[in-house]
Formats: structure tokens, C-alpha cells, sequence
């Protein structure tokens, strides 16, 4: 199979990690990350490209308003550059309120931005349960009298002020920043229970950094420049060029955005990359609106091109997964039966091996197919087959000197036993217990062709070649000699099974072959969150605007590795505002 050579792409990958608090209580940094994927773009000559919060999940967004602040306006002059000044980043200012590289802020003077740690959060307080706000502050509850409680803000333990206030009154906290006065804290105190053990609940809680920074006219950041403060909005430019060529990396906005172009042609992958990390998160894709007053059917698709999370190979350009939804004519809150659509469909690709095209077995002639399932790519080996996971197929190399193991995954490992003369000794391991040896002369015999070590395996009546990888040449040394590795392919030997009729959160599979397709099989009248399978979303919120009704659709995934230590509840009453992955996206 040949490369694609369709009108340049460029895949936008987005990465965003923050350091904030969730429902008033503080996220943890943890090792680990998170990608994210924007839309697919072209990047040839005069294609004029703008990303926001709505089509790249890296930028601000409420998933409650579709509010958004920050846009980057892309020109390509040429195929891959956009000269000095035509890459544009925009955050405009709405009710004090904006963001800035991903960040929502409390704009105090032109800008002067404090950071928003909380937004509209709520939490329940006690007493001796304290609201830790970070950077030393915390919010102690002092006392609880039939419908009205005492508040305090502590820094470093000790007391800043307190207040006394009634059931459902207003509040808030302020401190001197640079001779001036500002709100860090402000909020409602929804409800006041007096009894035994005594809590309250705070609502609408909004908590704002007591150390803002300045933006300046002529300030740098990497490739852009400051060029406009104001109070409605503030704006860069890059101040060099920008280019992009097959196979490079580059950084466009520092911290926010990087791209990575695919070796062949003009697509891109974009990264943001930050220190700190987090343990639960919501990936968006790309919001979709329909309007509810129009009378005709409503439906809203979303690809690799508009979802970043679903399966896209740059080397290939290559994508398979589709997401549909349709609304229902007669009842515009209803999803009908079938109107939820979630499919696959297989791609051949050819073997990175050059003599493993030889090899000539079912589904695995020649090359393989391969899909995407939940935004992971797998192999498909046919009908009522399931999927194998790729544990390993790339170009790099690898040196391997005799008596030396290399970790294969799934409890496998490939042993280079000995090296005599050109003859190398090779042994595949499972649990460390040999499955197979071979004898390579490379260059002169092997498994397949001249070079190419070929362990296969019988998996549900398919003969799949597990591993194999391609003996280089041998590398002979004075006291330890080696064998140079490449091509190292691997498939899992657990295949995921998928069969008509079982069913993947509310989606039931009905065609294996030659696609995988799951639907609805009941009307889904949906909420905030529809469940389309176990890893994807569909979020919705609903805006009137001049009597015309609308709902803006947006599919995520949903990541949360321990929400009970992100989360603890203080009471049974305890009901957070939002979910822990929605704020991480805005609110």
C-alpha cells in the first residue's frame, strides 16, 4: 500500500496540563500525561487556518456555556510557512474575565491577570475540616449558630479576617497586591445546617490568585511577541517565521503548542508539553451546534479530523473511526433507535520489513489492517476475529550483544544465545520458558527471506506472525560481540474480543465485517453526558438566544485515575459542582 498523497494535512495534538484546584479541593501532581489531539488542517500555500476552544481541546472551553477567550490565527504564505506576523494568538476580554495558554484568568487592570484556581465550584465545610485554597490560605469554619456561620481566612495558619454571615448571603475575602485591594475569594453561602455536626455549603465559589503577573507590549514568548494590551482583548504575534518541513519538530507557542510533521508530507502533529500533571482529565473534541427550531433532522459526525482522541497514523495519513449523531424529527431531546452510530473501518498497511512481504498467511499477507478502537490503533485480523494489540512495529533499531535479553512485552523476551562466525543464536522467550530458536546467517538464511527471525502462532484457527524482527548484520568485538535489530514487530497473543450483539456502553455491535459498527438498539434521551462506549462521551449543553433554541453537542474522553484522593467526601451531603474531568476544560 502506498503512502496517501492527498492535499497537505496537518494533525494538531494538544497536551494540557494544570496545576489548579477541582471543587475546592487541590489535585496532586502525579508522573504521567496527557495528549491531546486537535483537528486536522492543511497547511499548503494560502490556507488561512484559525484554532479556538471550540475545535482544539489544548485552549480554554466551558463545557456548561461554550464560552472560550483564546484563538490562534494561522496564514501559510508557502506550503509549511507562515511568515513574520501572520501567526496571530488572541485572548479577548469578556466581563473581567479571560485565558491565557489554556488558563482561565481574573483580569484585575489591563494586563494584570490573577490566575483562576476555582471556578463556580462548590464544597461542603465543617469544622475541623478546613478548605485548603493553596499558597498557605485556608477557609476555617469557627462556629455555626441556627441559620448563620462564622468564616476565617488563615494564611500560614494565621487569621487574615473573618466574616459573619447569614444563609444564602454573599461573601468574599480580599488582599493588598501591590498597594491595591483585590478579591482572591468570593462566593455564596447556599446552605447552613445546624445540628450535632454542623456543616455548611459554599457555592459559586470563585478563587483567584493573590500573585497575578503583568503582560506588557514587547514582551517575548519563544516566537511571538506582545503587540496589543487593552481591556477587551490581548494579542500576539509571531515576531520570526515559521517553518514547517517533512520530518521536523518545532515549537510554535512556547508551552502551549509544538508541531511535529510527518516524514513524507506536509501534516503535523502539535504536543503541549508542561511539568506538571495531574491524575483526572477530560478530553474534548470538536463542538458541534444544531439548532432545535429547525424542523429538519439534526445530526452532528465527528472524525479523526474533528475528534483528536479518535485514531489518526501521520506516516499514512490514515484514519478510521466515525461517530455520528442524529437526533430524533419528532422529539428533539431524543436520540431514536440507531441514531448513535460508533464504526471502524480496517486499512491494509504494508510491513515495515521488506521481507515479510513474502509472507503470505490470511490477513496477514503481505501487510495487515489496522483500525482504531476507542482511539487506540489496533490490528485487524477479520470476521468475528476481534483485535490484537500492536505491542511493537517501528524503524528503530536495536543492538544486542550475545547473552543479552530484550523485553518484548506480555511476558516475552528474544535471547541472543551466541554468535559464531556470521551464525547468530536466537531464542524467543514466554515467561522464561523458550517458545521457539532459530539460527540466522545473515545474508544467507534465516526464517523468511535472508534476515527476518519469524515466530508465528496459531490464535482462534488465524496463524498471526507474533514476532519477528529483521537481523541486520552481526557485530563482531574482542570480548563481547552483537547483532544489530530492526523492523521488531509484535502483536499481542490476547486478542480483544467484539461480537454481534455484545454491547460496549450503551452501543451494541452490529457488524463485525468488513467494518466494525455499533448503534443504539433503544431511544436515548440525552443529559449532560451520554455514554457512547466504555472510553467515549458526548457532553450537550442548551442556549436560547432570540427565541431560537440550540444544543451544542462535543464528544470526550473521560480520565480519572483515583478520583476518591482527588474528591473526598466531607459529609453525605457532599455534592460537588462539577465533575472533577468538566472543570479541567472550563467552566
Amino acid at each position: 500500500m502506498t503512502k496517501y498523497n492527498k492535499r497537505f494535512s496537518m494533525l494538531i495534538y494538544f497536551y494540557i496540563i494544570l496545576l489548579i484546584f477541582m471543587s475546592l479541593t487541590a489535585i496532586i501532581p502525579v508522573s504521567g500525561a496527557i495528549d491531546q489531539r486537535g483537528p486536522l488542517i492543511s497547511i499548503a500555500a494560502k490556507e488561512h487556518i484559525i484554532l479556538n476552544g471550540e475545535n482544539c481541546p489544548g485552549f480554554y472551553y466551558s463545557t456548561s456555556s461554550g464560552t472560550y477567550y483564546e484563538s490562534l490565527d494561522l496564514y501559510f504564505s508557502e506550503d509549511g510557512l507562515i511568515d513574520t506576523g501572520n501567526a496571530t494568538y488572541t485572548s479577548k476580554i469578556t466581563s473581567g474575565s479571560t485565558a491565557f495558554f489554556g488558563k482561565k484568568y481574573k483580569v484585575l487592570e489591563d494586563g494584570l491577570l490573577s490566575e483562576s484556581l476555582i471556578s463556580y465550584g462548590s464544597r461542603d465545610l465543617q469544622q475541623g475540616n478546613d478548605f485548603d485554597l493553596g499558597n498557605g490560605y485556608k477557609l476555617v469554619l469557627q462556629g455555626v449558630n441556627e441559620d448563620s456561620a462564622l468564616l476565617e481566612l488563615q494564611r500560614d495558619s494565621h487569621p487574615v479576617t473573618s466574616k459573619s454571615l447569614k444563609e444564602g448571603s454573599k461573601f468574599n475575602f480580599t488582599t493588598i497586591i501591590d498597594g491595591t485591594e483585590y478579591v482572591i475569594l468570593e462566593g455564596t453561602l447556599d446552605r447552613v445546617l445546624y445540628s450535632k455536626d454542623p456543616f455548611v455549603r459554599l457555592k459559586s465559589v470563585n478563587q483567584y490568585s493573590d500573585t497575578p503577573f503583568k503582560l506588557k507590549v514587547g514582551d517575548q514568548y519563544g516566537k511571538f511577541e506582545v503587540t496589543e494590551v487593552t481591556d477587551k482583548k490581548i494579542e500576539l504575534k509571531s515576531r520570526m517565521p515559521l517553518r514547517m518541513q517533512p520530518g521536523d519538530y518545532i515549537t510554535i507557542l512556547d508551552g502551549l503548542i509544538d508541531f511535529q510533521v510527518a516524514d513524507n508530507v506536509y501534516q503535523a502533529c502539535s504536543y503541549n508539553m508542561t511539568k506538571d500533571v495531574i491524575k483526572s482529565y477530560k478530553i474534548k473534541g470538536t463542538s458541534l451546534t444544531v439548532n432545535l427550531s429547525d424542523p429538519t433532522p439534526n445530526s452532528c459526525i465527528w472524525t479523526a479530523d474533528s475528534f483528536g482522541m479518535l485514531f489518526y497514523d501521520p506516516e499514512y495519513n490514515l484514519s478510521t473511526e466515525r461517530l455520528e449523531l442524529n437526533l430524533d424529527d419528532k422529539n428533539d431531546h431524543r436520540i431514536p433507535e440507531g441514531g448513535l452510530v460508533y464504526e471502524s473501518l480496517p486499512v491494509r498497511i504494508p510491513y515495515r520489513n521488506p521481507e515479510m512481504k513474502d509472507y503470505g498467511e490470511n490477513w496477514f499477507d503481505g501487510g495487515y489492517s489496522v483500525l482504531g478502537w476507542d482511539g487506540e490503533k489496533y490490528a485487524y485480523p477479520g470476521h468475528d476475529q476481534g483485535i490484537i494489540n500492536i505491542l511493537m512495529d517501528d524503524d528503530n533499531g536495536r543492538l544486542l550483544y550475545s547473552g543479552e535479553e530484550w523485553d518484548l512485552g506480555e511476558g516475552y523476551t528474544l535471547k541472543i544465545d551466541d554468535i559464531k562466525s556470521d551464525k547468530v543464536y536466537l531464542t524467543v522467550l514466554r515467561n522464561n520458558i523458550a517458545v521457539y530458536s532459530s539460527i540466522i546467517s545473515p545474508g544467507k538464511s534465516a526464517d523468511l527471506g535472508t534476515h527476518t527471525l519469524l515466530y508465528s502462532k496459531t490464535i482462534k484457527g488465524i496463524e498471526i506472525p507474533l514476532f519477528s524482527v529483521y537481523v541486520d548484520n552481526v557485530l563482531k568485538g574482542n570480548e563481547n560481540s552483537g547483532v544489530s535489530l530492526k523492523y521488531p514487530l509484535h502483536f499481542s497473543e490476547n486478542p480483544v474480543e467484539i461480537k454481534a450483539g455484545e454491547m460496549f456502553g450503551t452501543l451494541t455491535v452490529v457488524e463485525t465485517s468488513p467494518k466494525i459498527r455499533l448503534e443504539n438498539k433503544n431511544p436515548i434521551y440525552f443529559g449532560p453526558d451520554i455514554e457512547v462506549t466504555e472510553e467515549i462521551y458526548i457532553g450537550s449543553f442548551e442556549k436560547t438566544t432570540g427565541g431560537s433554541r440550540s444544543v451544542t453537542f462535543f464528544p470526550f474522553m473521560n480520565k480519572v485515575e483515583n478520583v476518591d484522593s482527588i474528591l473526598p467526601t466531607t459529609t453525605r451531603w457532599s455534592i460537588p459542582a462539577m465533575s472533577v474531568e468538566e472543570y479541567l476544560i472550563g467552566n
